[in-house]
């Protein structure tokens, strides 16, 4: 293989040798041979372990907090207070006090010493409830609802007028939490005045900034290292309430200390997705296009955060109004959550697409290309639903309900999603060493998505040098900044500062070379490990022998993230296809594709793994996760991984994916789209096996057989 090519500056490759290939993550056997560290592994010297009292309550007031049992028992080295008396909690594991000992054991023997007095308030734990105007308050401070987004366009009179067919119907999606592999914790050690912190985070510049700020001290007094991360989607990116915690236990006890949590806590105080309710009433012309959107929504995020989303989705149409709510009950609080708002926006708006589908009785793909936005590069729709259709055999799919005999009913369903996906400012260190070493820096963070690898594979390829020649080192604040692994922008931010890094390099060591080889130093180009002339390859130098021209002193070169390397704006189509078991309500998925766009590949190998990982999450979303608050406590009922249902690789099945590799766009993050239309795509496909149309997730079997009858008595319809 040989690498590299004449490095135009500041521009992709036309012909590139790594980009866009099928390339093994570099850290893929550390993890497998258990050489990664992870925070959960790492232990430094007299180090000790945290635990967190939590309220039992889902609205409470302290009324007094007693450390003094806690604080002499064995092994404590430190007990702090969150709260205060007087103050209110606000959802069952709303953190109140911590200690650390010298073991987890005893830390946890030591939390159940912590004697704190409450006065139990009233809460709401629905929706419903907390809309009624004669509920119980979330807060003794705040109502339990907030007029959110208002939008109109056109003038919906006109739109109803000039529709055949009008669907009014209620829609919704459930809450779930993020369940990562890793729970979210943190390792804290003091030096002085200075902290080091060892966090499982989505960004380490970011979780620096919040140590500083709830500390008091200044950022350059606080570094944090990232070494691995097990999964974030979106919930980790502060230190949150246990970095902080730990932070003062290691302080007060002049001690590391870990706090890790189990994962009962991650349920409860490390965020989720929010709920989302519509009650839409919709109009279509007899020719199949949209004419009206009359829209109520709401949704609740928890203890005082809403839910957001975007609706319609994707659609437009002409004449629509949006009225949202947001609801607050005593329950932990949303935080992003992969793609947010659109797995939400996209299932209320796709089942509704299926409903008006078949009241014009036009084919769902061709209903969906007749309201779809034209074709643009970001905006493949119509391509996608034509050549999906081919590849997926739509034409095989039978009108909505199986009239073949027996309980077991095929379908097959779709649907379409939108995202950004755009760079922003992030910045990189290369050294050239004159032994031919590569040594490249960016503080940014791997959170399993590849990160670590596609740096190594832009630098190798700019440089003309094969992948293990550098060196790659990310995830630490000393590094040079780069922003926070959210919104699929990480691809998109670092690549650009890698690449124009390492251009910048490369032209100064061409300065150094082009006497040596007798070209000038824009005639030459770096590939397969050589310098050589573009016009005349016989004159050339090895790279290593080229770096030897640096003497003792090595090239560094700091840079920047710069305009026309990353662009914005992606599309996806997903097609689906379902059995329905439509005497127990059990739903197995035979097979998706995904169609998906993400500007120009850097590995198409992560690349696709970004699809698999996003469509198995969304799969989770549709059929088995469901955060489960009982009413009368307003406790979670399953916060577990017992309960809390997830999809084993029993459940997983058939994904094909093809990605459509547009290099002219530059790099396009591709993390989050590939999970927002998977459920939707499910739940229509599921429609068309049943005849009964399911308006609300999760597809348990017990709803698919409350839809399977409500349809028999004709009701859904």
């Amino acid at each position: 293989m040989t690498w590299g090519w004449r490095v135009a500056k500041y521009t992709w490759p036309e012909k590139p040798t790594l980009l866009s290939t099928r390339v093994l993550r570099l850290d893929g056997p550390d993890k497998v041979a258990g050489r990664a560290r992870y925070t959960y592994d790492i232990n430094r010297p007299g180090m000790i372990y945290g635990r967190i009292v939590r309220s039992p309550y889902p609205h409470a007031r302290v009324t007094s907090i007693d450390l003094a049992a806690a604080q002499t028992a064995p092994g404590v080295k430190a007990v702090v207070a969150y709260r205060n008396p007087g103050d209110e909690v606000h959802y069952q594991g709303d953190p109140v006090a911590a200690v650390a000992a010298d073991t987890e054991e005893r830390a946890r023997d030591a939390a159940r010493l912590v004697r704190v007095r409450w006065e139990p308030l009233p809460h709401v734990s629905i929706e419903a409830q907390a809309m009624d105007a004669a509920a119980p308050k979330w807060s003794t401070t705040q109502e339990n609802t907030r007029p959110g987004v208002r939008q109109e366009t056109g003038n919906l009179e006109t739109g109803f007028n000039d529709a055949a067919h009008v669907v009014e119907q209620t829609y919704s999606t459930h809450v779930i939490t993020h369940v990562c592999l890793e729970t979210h914790g943190t390792v804290c050690e003091w030096d002085g005045d200075k902290l080091t912190a060892w966090v499982s985070t989505q960004g380490v510049h970011q979780c620096a900034q919040g140590f500083a700020q709830a500390l008091g001290i200044p950022q350059a007094n606080v570094r944090v290292i990232t070494q691995y991360m097990g999964g974030g989607f979106g919930s980790k990116f502060a230190p949150d309430s246990q970095g902080i915690i730990c932070a003062k236990l290691a302080k007060l006890a002049n001690a590391p200390v870990k706090l890790m949590l189990d994962r009962k806590e991650e349920h409860l105080d490390t965020g989720n997705r929010p709920s989302a309710f519509a009650h839409i009433r919709a109009g279509v012309s007899a020719e199949g296009k949209l004419t009206a959107f009359d829209g109520r929504s709401w949704g609740t995020g928890g203890a005082g955060a809403g839910s957001n989303f975007p609706l319609p989705y994707l659609y437009q149409f002409p004449n629509r109004k949006r009225v949202h709510t947001d609801v607050y009950i005593n329950a932990g609080q949303q935080r992003a959550m992969r793609a947010p708002g659109h797995p939400q926006g996209c299932f209320l708006t796709e089942i509704l697409m299926d409903e008006l589908a078949d009241r014009v009785k036009i084919d769902p793909v061709e209903f969906r290309i007749r309201n779809a936005p034209p074709i643009a590069p970001n905006a493949q729709w119509i391509k996608y639903f034509q050549e999906g259709a081919r590849r997926f055999g739509w034409e095989k799919r039978h009108p909505t309900g199986d009239p073949t005999p027996g309980p077991i009913k095929t379908g097959m369903g779709v649907s379409a999603h939108l995202w950004g996906g755009a760079g922003r400012g992030s910045t990189a260190h290369v050294d050239i060493n004159p032994d031919g070493s590569v040594v490249v820096k960016c503080g940014t963070q791997d959170l399993g998505t590849g990160t670590r690898t596609i740096v190594t594979i832009v630098a190798a390829e700019t440089l003309g040098v094969p992948m293990n020649a550098i060196t790659t080192e990310i995830g630490d604040t000393q590094y040079p900044f780069s922003g926070g692994s959210g919104g699929s922008t990480t691809a998109a931010s670092v690549s650009p500062a890698i690449r124009v890094t390492c251009t910048d390099a490369l032209n100064q060591l061409f300065a150094k070379v082009a006497p040596t080889v007798g070209v000038q130093p824009d005639d030459l180009v770096a590939e397969g490990g050589r310098i050589r002339g573009a016009t005349d390859a016989s004159k050339s130098v090895a790279w290593k022998d080229a770096c030897k021209l640096l003497g003792t002193e090595p090239i560094s070169v700091d840079g920047k993230w710069q305009d026309g390397l990353s662009g914005a704006g992606t599309s996806g189509v997903q097609f689906s296809e379902v059995t329905v078991d439509i005497e127990t309500g059990i739903v197995r998925i035979k097979r998706i594709l995904a169609m998906q766009d993400c500007g120009l590949i850097v590995d198409r190998l992560t690349a696709e793994s970004q699809v698999y990982g996003g469509v198995i999450a969304a799969i989770n979303f549709a059929l088995y996760e469901d955060r489960l608050l009982d009413r009368v406590t307003g406790q979670m009922v399953n916060p577990n991984m017992e309960f809390y249902l997830l999809a084993g690789m029993s459940d997983v099945p058939q994904i094909d994916v093809v990605l459509n590799d547009m290099p002219e766009r530059g790099v396009i993050g591709i993390g989050e789209p590939p999970t927002v239309s998977t459920a939707s795509a499910i739940a229509n496909a599921v429609r068309n096996a049943t005849g009964a149309t399911i308006r609300s997730l999760p597809l348990h079997p017990h709803k698919v057989l409350a839809a399977i009858e409500q349809q028999r008595a004709g009701g859904t319809n």
